[in-house]
């Protein structure tokens, strides 16, 4: 992953709201995906609800979770990330106690509270999804862009 930031000489992960991290662009095919990561060290597969089947590649040293979903042809649909160095426009979220989680983005949506397991947090604007953990937050996940007049997915643009 050739894409990364150095500040302080730490490795920075850039999360690229509705695009991606790194190199590693929402709207990827696999193939695309092991030639810049290499082969996932795990791998699984999920059946929703709604009949969606999800893959997810789990790396863990980089601590991405990449999901291929069935109903967009497998393609890159979300990423997960809870790499410290994370940045999101500069700001690194990780570790960050929910108070000023919500000091610095006033405008997110509580999605799920599951108590002693966690909360969500969704950023509607930026299509983030932030996951809580014993108050504080442990990954990132990042969404494309969906365009509600054409009820389609707007891929980022290679």
């Amino acid at each position: 992953m050739g894409h990364h930031a150095r500040a302080g000489g730490k490795l920075i992960m850039q999360l690229i709201p509705h695009r991606g991290i790194d190199g590693i662009l929402l709207g990827a095919e696999r193939d695309t995906v092991v030639r810049e990561l290499g082969k996932p060290e795990k791998s699984g597969r999920e059946e929703w609800e709604d009949g969606v089947i999800s893959e997810t590649w789990v790396y863990r040293l980089m601590r991405l979770e990449l999901s291929f979903d069935s109903d967009n042809d497998f393609l890159l649909s979300r990423i997960t990330a809870s790499h410290p160095h994370l940045a999101i426009q500069s700001f690194n979220p990780i570790g960050l106690e929910e108070g000023y989680l919500l000091q610095k983005y006033p405008h997110l949506d509580l999605e799920a509270n599951l108590g002693a397991n966690g909360k969500q947090y969704i950023d509607r604007l930026l299509d983030l999804s932030y996951w809580l953990s014993k108050g504080k937050v442990e990954s990132v996940t990042v969404f494309p862009q969906y365009d509600q007049a054409s009820d389609q997915i707007a891929w980022p643009a290679i």
